[in-house]
């Protein structure tokens, strides 16, 4: 089974209805779907996301696989962040997360990450069938 870090913008782009590449990715059931804290922290800030909505959102992350933040992972967001490969700690803690467990990120906000050296981007091609 391939395995795929989703990144908060492509959440929000889905629970939208804005991208259907993640709704595709779900229905093909041939990955495993990963995110993080962060991930989960950056998403409910969303103050749409209330009462139904909120319960609904709650509920849609059953979907996903939670990657605690771990030493190591802190370990490599600090380097990240010191030597200006990412310069957010989210960012740093979501690249530090993929690195840690080599999971590939599905992101639209490459820009956040093109300095991090070896992390995977997510495309079409990348994923066995």
């Amino acid at each position: 089974m391939n395995k795929l870090f989703i990144d908060t913008d492509v959440l929000i782009d889905f629970s939208h209805g804005k991208s259907h590449l993640l709704e595709n990715i779900l229905k093909e059931k041939q990955t495993e779907l990963f995110l993080n804290p962060v991930i989960i922290a950056e998403f409910f800030t969303d103050e749409a996301l209330k009462g139904e909505k909120k319960e609904k959102a709650i509920e849609f992350f059953t979907h996903f696989t939670v990657l605690e933040i771990t030493g190591k992972i802190g370990f490599l967001a600090g380097e990240l962040l010191q030597s200006r490969k990412t310069n957010f700690l989210g960012d740093a803690l979501v690249a530090g997360t993929c690195l840690a467990n080599q999971i590939p990120l599905l992101t639209r906000n490459k820009k956040h990450f093109t300095k991090v050296p070896n992390l995977l981007f997510y495309s079409p091609t990348s994923m066995k069938n």
